[in-house]
């Protein structure tokens, strides 16, 4: 680090009284002793200042000053004791320490400290930034950022600036080499590519958790590890689910349309619906808590088995859950053939309707669910019976007797 030699002499010399030429004089040879010798004393009138720096060039180091201060009047004694080490003449024909006043030094003793830590502050701009402008050896780096040592492999992927002796280890977090020498040997200036198992030295796979790539540079005793890392996930996730709507009827009346199945898993993974043992779909979105709705289009009325199934982003999958039964019925009757013994006829409906409309016979009209009553035909023989919801209907067969 290197203070200016203009503020050098202002903090460290200040003689007061001298001529102007005088002291760029005794500032040059100031200047001259620091770099050589890095102690040196001067001579004044009211104070001793020996200046004492580590063993290094001025231009590398902030020199450190360090007083002793004697006030030469009202003491009675004379303080101008010569060091034995050499001096700058002070005043004309002296050789003694220079007196340095103690005010002068208490002043700019602010001053030497902003400058200190500018100078510091540029010398590591202009290290970082000769830094930045040094070829690396290594550039284009490719790595993956997750995969599973269950179902595939890592690329690593590198271009070398030039020829060189390498060894391509793997590291954990903690900086413990898991497998050593993943590639090794000389390459040559190109794009290079290795591929990693997810295996440690021993050939078992490497826990759960992030890995950091080294490559050893052997001719320049160096090793750079990527920036990247690569994240390990062998594990599937696991499964909660809950089922929502059961008996449900997808005619668009807002009531009990679709099956939520509601889920849980203990990470960020795509819901992977099945009905009746196929694979229906995936979720869109990889979320650790969701609903997957099944609105069970283009299917008809009847049963229909639900289980769930998780794939993390790794491509680990979770087997799927037990089966749940739902019902997709749009207006069902519980009945599909009566017999009425009297001149009213009771029919059970099952249906999100909040109102169903039926025709028996020659009759006619509207009625609300669950229970219907309608009037039994006057004459015996077979009737239909048609019971209708939004869009849909159920059938059954009346007989009446004589």
């Amino acid at each position: 680090m290197a203070l200016g030699r203009d503020r050098l002499y202002e903090v460290g010399v200040a003689l007061g009284g001298e001529a102007e030429d005088e002291e760029r004089r005794l500032r040059a040879q100031l200047v001259e002793q620091l770099e050589d010798r890095g102690r040196l004393s001067l001579e004044g009138a009211s104070t001793r200042v020996p200046v004492r720096l580590p063993h290094a060039p001025v231009h590398e180091l902030v020199p450190v000053l360090e007083v002793e201060a004697e006030q030469e009047l009202g003491h009675g004694r004379n303080p101008r004791r010569c060091l034995s080490t050499p001096t700058i003449e002070g005043r004309a024909g002296s050789a003694c320490p220079a007196r340095l006043n103690i005010d002068r030094v208490k002043k700019f003793a602010p001053t030497l400290i902003v400058a200190g830590l500018l100078a510091a502050t540029a010398t590591a701009f202009a290290v970082t930034e000769r830094l930045k402008l040094e070829d690396s050896p290594v550039l284009g780096t490719r790595i993956p950022a997750l995969f599973s040592p269950k179902l595939t492999e890592a690329r690593i992927g590198f271009r070398l600036r030039r020829e060189e002796d390498i060894q391509l280890d793997i590291a954990d977090d903690r900086g413990t080499i898991v497998r050593h020498a993943l590639g090794t040997g000389v390459f040559g200036q190109a794009f290079h590519q290795f591929a990693w198992d997810g295996r440690n030295d021993s050939g078992r796979i490497v826990r759960d958790g992030l890995y950091h790539v080294q490559l050893q540079l052997k001719d320049e005793d160096r090793t750079i590890e990527f920036p990247r890392t690569v994240r390990v996930d062998s594990t599937p996730p696991t499964i909660e689910v809950q089922i929502r709507h059961r008996v449900f009827s997808p005619d668009g009346d807002g009531r009990a349309d679709r099956v939520d199945v509601r889920y849980r898993f203990d990470e960020q993974a795509y819901a992977v619906l099945y009905v009746d043992g196929k694979r229906l779909g995936r979720s869109g979105r990889k979320k650790a808590t969701g609903t997957y709705a099944w609105y069970g289009r283009g299917k008809r009325s009847g049963d229909y088995r639900l289980a769930l199934a998780a794939q993390d982003l790794a491509g680990n999958k979770a087997g799927s859950t037990r089966a749940f039964t739902v019902r997709l019925r749009y207006i069902d009757l519980l009945k599909h053939k009566f017999t009425p013994h009297g001149r009213i006829l009771r029919v059970r409906v099952s249906t999100d309707a909040k109102t169903v409309g039926w025709r028996l016979g020659g009759t006619r009209g509207n009625g609300k669910p669950p229970l219907l009553r309608l009037p039994v035909p006057s004459k015996p023989g077979r009737y239909t019976l048609t019971v209708t919801a939004n869009g849909h209907r159920a059938r059954a067969t009346v007989v009446v007797g004589k």
